[in-house]
C-alpha cells in the first residue's frame, strides 16, 4: 500500500498549488523575492550592530563582504578595512582543519557516527572548533549535514555525511554545530540540499585522471519527501544556531539549487527561520540576478558572479539594495553574535603549502606553523576506538594467549607520504581509479584533512606484540604476486590479521560495492593458508559486499573501522587486545548483493535532457527503511554491532512527561498542528539494560517507532531514539529516550504544517533495528 501512495504531492511552494511534474523548473517571480529579510533571530544584539554599520557602507563596500577574494586560506571573503571588517576566513573539513599542518586528522563523521554516543560527538566537536579557533579560521566548510545523506550506497561522498538515518543525523549535527561554535567559531552545514550524488560526466578522462563533460544532476522530490527526511538535519543546525548554510551543486526539481527561491527563500530562511547567511559551493553559482534573489548571500570562491556583476546589477535595479543589505546584515550577524569582531586569532597559515612563506599573485602569506593539537591525540583515539563496530566474533578477540601473528595487505601500513600521493590523499592506478598509496585513515577531498603523523596499524601491532612477547611477521601487499609469501607466513600464524580498505574521494561515486585492490581475493587467500583464524579489519567509507568470504570456516573475527584518523593503528589494538571493549554500531545497513538497493538511486548517463534528472521515487524508504518495507534481509542491519559482553533488557514503558525544550538557539517557523514548541517534549520512553556478560561494557540501547496503521505512506519503523551507558558486570540502569512531539509529527502536505496522526504507534526497543524484542503500544487520541 505504501508505495502505491508515497509519490503524490510535489514540492512546490503552498501558495503556487500544482501537478507538474517534479522536474518543471521553478519560475522565478522578482515581486515575492525580495525577501525574506532576517532580523537576527536569538541573535538580535549582533544583528542590531550589523544593521547599523551597514548603512555606514558604500555600495561597493557592500558587494565586497559577498564575495570571495585571494587570500591565504581556502577562501577568503573581502572585509570593509576603514570600518574595522576583515574579510572571513573559510576552510574545510569537517575531520579537522585541511591544508595546513600542526592539526589533528579526526574520524570523519561518518565513522564518529557508530559511537552513538552524543557526549564524544559534542566533544569531537568542541576539540575540532578550538583547532579552526588557533589558526585563525573563521569559517568551517562543515558538518556535512544532509548532502549526502545517503540515499545511495553508491554514493561516493556518503563517508563526509553522519547516517542515511534522519534521526541520527539530526542529532549528531545539532552536537556538532553547538560544539563547534562554542570556541566562537562559525560553522557552515552543508550542502543544502538533496546532494545525493556526484554530476554525471560522460566526457573522457583528461591527462591528469580528471572527469570532463560533466553535468549537475536535478534532484526531482516530493514534499513529504523533502520535509521529513531530507530537511530534519538542517533544520537542527538551524536550530543549533549555524552562522552558515552552503548551497550545493545539485539542481532542485529543475533549478539550481544556489538559486532556488523554493529551498533557499521559502524553505530556508522563511519556515526554518534561518537568519545567517548561505553560501556557494566551489562554482556552484550559475547567476547574478537569480542566484541574489533566490537567496543565495555569498558566492565562493572568486570574483565570478558576484563583484562587479552584482554591483552593476544594483544598480540597474535587477537586485533592489535591500536585497543586498540583506546578504551584509547576514553575514555580519553571525560574526557579531560569535563575537570575531574583538580578540579573535589572526588567520596563521597558508593554504596548500606548508612551508614558511609564500607569494602568490603578488600577495605574500606566511605560515607560523602555530600547532593547535593540544592533548587532541588522546581524544581523538578514543574517537576511533568507540567508533570501531565488532560485527563477527567467534571469541578469538579480545586476543590472548597467542605466540605468532601474520599481518596482511597494503592497509596495514604507512602511507608513502602523509598527504598521500598528492594534496587531495589518492593515487592514481591506470588514469581511471583512485587509491589510497597505504592504510586508509580518511576519504579524498574536502572532507579530509592533513595528519601530522599517521599511527599505522602495522606500528601498533608491533608495539602491543612487543609488550606480550608476541612475534609478527607481515606481508603488506595485495597483489597475487605475493599470494606465495603469504601463504608461508599465514601457514605459521596462530592469528592471522587481514587489512582491506575502499577508499572513496570527491567527485566520483562507486562503480561497485566491493572492496579496493583485490581485497576480496587476499582475505580467502590468506584464510585458506591460515594455521589458526582470522580477523579482518575493514577502512570504508560506505557499505560493502562480504558474501564472498564472510561464512568461509577461518573468518573469526570482522572489525569495520571506517575512516578512524591518524589514530588508527592505535584504536584497533584497543579494541583487538581488549583495553576498550567495542561497543559502536553501524549507522548505516550492509547488504548481501547489489540487488538488495534500488537500482537507479545514481544516475550515469545524461538522459534525454538538457541534464541529467534523477527522481527520489523511493520516497521515505532509504537504507533499513527500504529493507524493512521489500522484506530483505540484510547481512548486518543498521544499529548492529557485537560486545565483548551481553546485555539483558527489561521494564520498557512510555510515561506522558511535558518538557520545555531548552536547547534552542535559534527558534524555528516550522508550522505545527497543536500548542507550544514542535520540539518540546511530551513523552518519556525507560528501559532496563543489565550487563549479563564476564567483562564491564558499555550498550547502545535503541528505540524504533511505528506510526498508526492510517500513515499509509510511512516505512515500517523509524529510529527515533538512542542511549549509551557503560555497565560493571551484574550492574542494572535506566536508559530514558525523551520523544518530542516533532519526533510523533508527519508532515501534512495539504495543510503545509507539522501534525501528530491520531491512532496507535508502536514503540520497539533493542540493540539494533532487527533486535528489537521489547513493545510498548501508546494510543494518542488528541493533538498535542
Amino acid at each position: 500500500m505504501w508505495s502505491i501512495f508515497r509519490n503524490s504531492l510535489l514540492l512546490l511552494s503552498p501558495l503556487i498549488p500544482s501537478y507538474l511534474s517534479p522536474s518543471t523548473p521553478q519560475q522565478f517571480k522578482p515581486e515575492r523575492q525580495h525577501g525574506p529579510y532576517t532580523d537576527g533571530g536569538s541573535w538580535s544584539e549582533a544583528y542590531g550592530r550589523a544593521k547599523d554599520i551597514t548603512k555606514k557602507m558604500t555600495l561597493e563596500e557592500k558587494v565586497n563582504l559577498t564575495t570571495a577574494v585571494i587570500g591565504p586560506c581556502q577562501a577568503n571573503s573581502g572585509g570593509v578595512p576603514r570600518l574595522g571588517i576583515s574579510g572571513l576566513c573559510f576552510n574545510d573539513g569537517p575531520s579537522g582543519p585541511r591544508y595546513t599542518d600542526f592539526v589533528t586528522q579526526w574520524p570523519s563523521e561518518f565513522t564518529a557516527a557508530a559511537s552513538f554516543d552524543r557526549d564524544l560527538i559534542e566533544e569531537r566537536a568542541r576539540r575540532i572548533g578550538r583547532e579552526f579557533r588557533g589558526k585563525g579560521i573563521n569559517v568551517e566548510l562543515g558538518p556535512v549535514t544532509g548532502g549526502p545523506l545517503g540515499r545511495s550506497p553508491y554514493a561516493g561522498r556518503n563517508w563526509e555525511a553522519f547516517s542515511p538515518d534522519p534521526y541520527l543525523s539530526s542529532t549528531m549535527s545539532f552536537l556538532t554545530v553547538k560544539g563547534m561554535q562554542e570556541s566562537g567559531l562559525i560553522t557552515c552545514a552543508k550542502h543544502y540540499i538533496l546532494y545525493e550524488q556526484e554530476p554525471v560526466c560522460d566526457g573522457p578522462l583528461d591527462d591528469e585522471g580528471g572527469r570532463t563533460g560533466c553535468k549537475d544532476v536535478s534532484s526531482d522530490v516530493y514534499d513529504k519527501t523533502m520535509k521529513e527526511l531530507y530537511l530534519p538535519s538542517f533544520a537542527e543546525t538551524v536550530r543549533a544556531g549555524t552562522g552558515a548554510i552552503m548551497c550545493s551543486y545539485n539542481k532542485i526539481n529543475g533549478t539550481a539549487a544556489c538559486e532556488s527561491n523554493d529551498a533557499l527563500n521559502r524553505i530556508l530562511k522563511i519556515e526554518l527561520g534561518f537568519s545567517g547567511f548561505v553560501l556557494s559551493d566551489f562554482g556552484a553559482t550559475h547567476s547574478t540576478v537569480s542566484s541574489a534573489l533566490g537567496g543565495m548571500d555569498m558566492e565562493l570562491p572568486g570574483e565570478h558572479y558576484y563583484g562587479k556583476r552584482l554591483e552593476r546589477a544594483v544598480k540597474k535595479g535587477s537586485v533592489p539594495e535591500s536585497r543586498l543589505d540583506d546578504m551584509v546584515h547576514r553575514i555580519l550577524t553571525p560574526w557579531y553574535a560569535s563575537n570575531q569582531d574583538t580578540d579573535y586569532p589572526q588567520i596563521n597559515y597558508q593554504k596548500y603549502d606548508l612551508s614558511d612563506s609564500k607569494t602568490v599573485n603578488g600577495h605574500r602569506f606566511k605560515n607560523e606553523h602555530i600547532n593547535v593539537k593540544a592533548d587532541n591525540a588522546i581524544y581523538a583515539r578514543k574517537v576511533a576506538a568507540e567508533s570501531t563496530v565488532l560485527l563477527k566474533n567467534s571469541g578469538i578477540l579480545p586476543l590472548k594467549d597467542i605466540r605468532r601473528i601474520g599481518v596482511f595487505g597494503t592497509d596495514a601500513d604507512y602511507p608513502s607520504t602523509l598527504s598521500g600521493c598528492g594534496p587531495d590523499l589518492f593515487c592514481m592506478v591506470n588514469s581511471k581509479r583512485r587509491y589510497w598509496n597505504g592504510t586508509v585513515t580518511i576519504g579524498g577531498g574536502s572532507g579530509a584533512a592533513y595528519a601530522d603523523y599517521i599511527a599505522a596499524p602495522i606500528e601498533a601491532i608491533n608495539m602491543k606484540a612487543r609488550q606480550h612477547g608476541i612475534r609478527v611477521d607481515h606481508v603488506l601487499h595485495d597483489d597475487s604476486a605475493h599470494f606465495g609469501s603469504m601463504g608461508w607466513v599465514a601457514y605459521q600464524s596462530e592469528v592471522c590479521i587481514v587489512f582491506v580498505s575502499l577508499f572513496l574521494v570527491e567527485g566520483w561515486d562507486r562503480e561497485h560495492l566491493r572492496l579496493d585492490k583485490n581485497g576480496e581475493d587476499l582475505i580467502k587467500h590468506v584464510e585458506s593458508n591460515c594455521a589458526g583464524e582470522v580477523v579482518v579489519v575493514i577502512h570504508a567509507g560506505g557499505q560493502v559486499i562480504v558474501e564472498d568470504w564472510i561464512d568461509l570456516p577461518k573468518i573469526g573475527a570482522v572489525l569495520f573501522a571506517g575512516y578512524p584518523g591518524q589514530e588508527t593503528g592505535n584504536a584497533l589494538v584497543d579494541i583487538m587486545w581488549g583495553d576498550v571493549n567495542p561497543s559502536a554500531k553501524l549507522p548505516f545497513t550492509m547488504g548481501k548483493s547489489h540487488k538488495d538497493w534500488p537500482t537507479d538511486n545514481i544516475v550515469r548517463h545524461m538522459g534525454k535532457g538538457s541534464y541529467p534528472v534523477s527522481k527520489f521515487a523511493e520516497g521515505l524508504a532509504i537504507d533499513y527503511k527500504w529493507f524493512d518495507e521489500h522484506n530483505t534481509t540484510p547481512r548486518y542491519e543498521f544499529g548492529f554491532g557485537l560486545s565483548y559482553t551481553s546485555f539483558e533488557y527489561s521494564g520498557f514503558e512510555i510515561e506522558e512527561e511535558w518538557g520545555k525544550v531548552k536547547d534552542t538557539i535559534q527558534k524555528t517557523n516550522e508550522r505545527f498542528e497543536g500548542r507550544n514548541d514542535l520540539y518540546d517534549t511530551i513523552y518519556i520512553a525507560k528501559v532496563n539494560v543489565t550487563n549479563t556478560g564476564k567483562v564491564p561494557g558499555a550498550e547502545i540501547a535503541q528505540l524504533y517507532m511505528t506510526f498508526p496503521k492510517s500513515e499509509v505512506e510511512q516505512p515500517p519503523k523509524h529510529l527515533k531514539g538512542y542511549g549509551k551507558k557503560y555497565l560493571e558486570v551484574g550492574q542494572t540502569t535506566t536508559i530514558k529516550f525523551p520523544l518530542r512531539k516533532k519526533d510523533l509529527s508527519v508532515w501534512d502536505v495539504k495543510k503545509q504544517l507539522w501534525t501528530i496522526p491520531q491512532g496507535i504507534f508502536i514503540f520497539r526497543v533493542g540493540n539494533s533495528s532487527r533486535s528489537i524484542p521489547l513493545k510498548f503500544e501508546l494510543e494518542v487520541k488528541s493533538l498535542h
